[in-house]
């Protein structure tokens, strides 16, 4: 709470020891300044008796001071903890609250954009700055460590309220994301799930059973061979709509052929080109082909009419986001459907409760629902006297 000047005093500390007092008042500078942030563990004693040329002892001493006046947690076997400030110990210097969001790929890629317009819709009951970034750098390597470097800005930024992150590297910068807690930071994880050791609130798509809802469409349309083009990601959402494609073949009673199953280079054209032409050569080729991803999915269309065959009546192809939702007319590829912006929006609420509430150990998953939107790139499968061939000109 803010106060006018008129109104604000000093702490003052009525024990025996000046010394006790003059320590206790400066560590309360400290946390009004933001150098000890709420949710944020004290220095070690040892540190601290270093740093004000004291005693352990009486540095044992001003904690306990602290701690009655509800500034400062104490509980057995854990490092002191910084509580929210008190204001009627001594003012509060604070600016706006930072909430970071961390996007994939980039701002202007629409899911991502979609996901920050849903943040944007929700009224968090105050000023608040939205601190947005995404990924850089020219491989995984450069990405991950990018997304490590804005981790620690937002863990190190005595403003910050909270974080919504799309989050890309899984057990490499759990270390990072550990500091971000310990710094009393709410953390909500978008589209993939936060790493497995790593609990926390969580606002994504039910992947498995919308992929099982895409294959189960194919199937229905007459499909048995249904092939699928994934990436190499080792993310939720990957595995996710994997395991959902794997569920409807074999519910069906369809086998599942490894040659069908193929996981190439992020997005990578190229790669699709050397699947679809080994596809294509196969005694018994695909009759149906699941994207991972909208992205991928576009490139099988664009691949297949390079090499003269007709999507649907040739080959079905289904993809997963709904990335031409905004094309005139919605595009032309069968997709499923995902909520970005009610992902968005769900995720800032969360954050705005966390943010009233304080941390918590008990974290909430909402899983949405992405359902088929039938653009025209699947239909019943081509008849058997009619064989696939690619046309000679193409």
């Amino acid at each position: 709470m803010d106060h006018k000047p008129g109104g604000q005093r000093r702490a003052e500390f009525q024990v025996d020891s000046p010394l006790i007092a003059a320590i206790a008042a400066k560590m309360v500078e400290q946390i009004e300044h933001g150098l000890l942030p709420a949710g944020r563990h004290l220095p070690s004693e040892r540190e601290l008796a270093a740093d004000f040329g004291a005693s352990r002892g009486v540095i044992r001493a001003a904690i306990k001071e602290l701690a009655s006046r509800g500034l400062i947690e104490v509980k057995p076997r854990c490092r002191p903890a910084v509580l929210a400030f008190n204001s009627n110990l001594a003012p509060r210097k604070v600016g706006k609250p930072n909430i970071g969001i961390w996007l994939w790929p980039h701002t202007g890629d629409y899911a991502a954009a979609t996901i920050l317009k849903g943040i944007q819709s929700v009224d968090l009951g105050q000023e608040i700055n939205l601190v947005v970034a995404n990924a850089v750098g020219g491989d995984w390597d450069s990405i991950f460590d990018s997304e490590a470097r804005f981790l620690r800005t937002v863990a190190e930024d005595p403003q910050s309220a909270g974080a919504i992150l799309w989050y890309l590297g899984g057990h490499r910068n759990i270390a990072a994301l550990c500091e971000l807690r310990k710094q009393g930071v709410p953390l909500v994880f978008v589209d993939r799930l936060p790493p497995d050791e790593f609990a926390a609130d969580f606002v994504g798509t039910d992947n498995e059973a919308a992929a099982h809802r895409a294959i189960r469409h194919l199937i229905q349309l007459g499909h048995r061979r249904i092939a699928i083009i994934s990436n190499i990601e080792a993310v939720s959402s990957v595995r996710e709509r994997e395991s959902g494609y794997l569920r409807a073949l074999k519910e069906a009673g369809l086998p599942v052929c490894a040659e069908y199953i193929q996981h190439d280079p992020v997005d990578d054209a190229r790669g699709v080109d050397s699947v679809l032409d080994a596809w294509l050569d196969l005694a018994e080729p695909p009759t149906a082909i699941f994207g991972v991803n909208d992205h991928i999915a576009l490139q099988i269309c664009d691949a297949l009419r390079d090499r003269g065959i007709s999507v649907p009546h040739q080959m079905s192809v289904i993809g997963f986001d709904g990335l031409l939702r905004w094309v005139p007319g919605g595009g032309y590829l069968t997709t499923l459907m995902q909520d970005f912006e009610r992902i968005g929006r769900l995720a800032a609420e969360i954050v705005a409760q966390r943010m009233e509430s304080g941390p918590t150990t008990v974290f909430r998953h909402f899983m949405l629902d992405a359902p088929i939107l039938d653009r025209g790139s699947t239909a019943e499968p081509r008849k058997k006297n009619r064989p696939l061939q690619r046309d000679p000109n193409s």
